[in-house]
């Protein structure tokens, strides 16, 4: 998150309104949170892998990018 300048607000936001989820196909308890967001007027995505164990969310990592149409 600090190498890409993200809050933490941020990033629960997105894992709890994500504009779109995917399930992992390697582990049934990884998600791939997408949140389309606006910088400075341009869009890019944030994709947050992370996982759910027990009553814990770990993440995983985060990607901030601005090639919508290929991730989003």
């Amino acid at each position: 998150m600090d190498e890409r300048g993200l809050t933490e607000q941020q990033i629960v936001r997105a894992i709890d309104l994500p504009d779109r989820l995917q399930t992992s196909v390697h582990s049934t308890n990884r998600f791939v949170a997408k949140k389309l967001v606006s910088n400075d007027g341009k869009q890019h995505v944030l994709l947050i892998i992370y996982e759910i164990n027990a009553q814990e969310t770990t993440i995983v990592t985060v990607i901030d990018t601005s090639k919508i149409e290929k991730y989003y």
